[in-house]
């Protein structure tokens, strides 16, 4: 070290100590990753079994106006059905183990000037989180879990003439499309699934492009709380001037990131949801489902085990391990009570 002469920088030793021991971490609740507000979890005793899915005809078949194949006249016999019963079918659900997890030598534990365990298993936990968000997603938005007809590129939609990311107010486009789709909801599950139950789910990339469109922009001037969209007052979606609330269904973004290149390597990092998707799902109730009970949640996370966080003193080499263990399965369980919007934006 080169010697030099004494000044206000020079004349102790810097430590941590100076700044209070204080951390920077973006470090991310666990509570808020939006897939809380889109998918449910539903805890199950085995990592591995069935679940029923039941379809719906049979409690909306009305054959006829006046109801004349119910009718039981007095004195005559019970017009005994010839059937009468619902058809169902048996999915499965395979929960795998996950475990993103760290080691540190006993040596940097001690020597650390704060909680460094802690904080790790913190960042393992985020992790965990963001891998789930993952398995979700993709079970979301694979066009093949669903049937043909939930499921449509925009420009495909009747009465939609373009993308979603140049709407005009004559066109509402985003409008049009969202109405489509909770009309075939409706449809398919004898509108078992109310409006207020339904979330519309879309990147972060998607929603700045929606902001900007004719069709979102005028529909904010003309509302009595344009001025708080502007100041960023209503709610999470405000930073992209989208309402909680679009055309009757709970907006929810989802701008998880992920880092997709090796430790070292040029550091990438992309959106989880996909740009160019969006998705109208259902999510009735809390976020945590019952085993057992009816449900209609459209993705559910099935949890054997879920985000534990362990740690093991490997007394032998000195050194700590540190993991977080989350066993599920991401599934599209009520295909019905979704719909997949493809090619949103160019």
């Amino acid at each position: 070290m080169t010697a030099v002469y004494p000044s206000y920088g020079n004349v102790f030793v810097q430590d941590h100590d100076a700044s209070n021991k204080l951390v920077i971490d973006f470090a991310r609740n666990l509570s808020k990753f939006p897939i809380n507000r889109y998918c449910q979890v539903v805890p199950v005793k085995k990592t591995s079994g069935l679940y029923l899915v039941m379809t719906v005809e049979e409690a909306g078949r009305i054959l006829d106006t006046t109801l004349a194949n119910f009718i039981w006249y007095d004195g005559d016999p019970w017009p005994e059905p010839e059937s009468g019963t619902e058809s169902f079918q048996w999915l499965a659900f395979n929960c795998k183990r996950y475990s993103p997890g760290f080691k540190m030598g006993n040596l940097t534990v001690e020597q650390a000037t704060w909680d460094i365990l802690a904080q790790h298993a913190s960042i393992k936990a985020r992790q965990a989180m963001t891998a789930r968000t993952q398995l979700a997603v993709t079970a979301a938005t694979t066009a093949g879990n669903y049937d043909a007809t939930h499921t449509a590129d925009i420009t495909a939609i009747s009465g939609v003439t373009g993308k979603w990311d140049v709407s005009t107010t004559a066109r509402q486009d985003i409008r049009r499309s969202i109405t489509h789709a909770i009309k075939k909801v409706r449809d398919d599950t004898l509108s078992a699934v109310d409006t207020e139950d339904m979330r519309l789910v879309i990147s972060d990339n998607l929603a700045g492009a929606m902001s900007q469109t004719q069709e979102i922009v005028d529909m904010v001037k003309q509302s009595p709380d344009a001025i708080k969209y502007i100041e960023g007052q209503l709610g999470p979606n405000a930073a992209f001037n989208l309402p909680p609330r679009l055309y009757g269904v709970d907006v929810v973004i989802e701008d998880t990131r992920k880092v997709t290149s090796m430790k070292g390597a040029t550091r990438a990092v992309s959106g989880i949801f996909p740009t160019t998707s969006a998705l109208l799902c259902s999510r009735p109730g809390g976020l945590v489902g019952l085993e057992g009970g009816p449900n209609f949640s459209s993705v559910v996370v099935f949890a054997q085990e879920e985000m534990v966080a362990e740690k093991l003193d490997d007394r032998n080499n000195r050194r700590v391990l540190g993991r977080v263990v989350d066993t599920v399965d991401a599934k599209l369980a009520a295909p019905a009570s979704a719909f997949l919007f493809t090619n949103c934006q160019a």
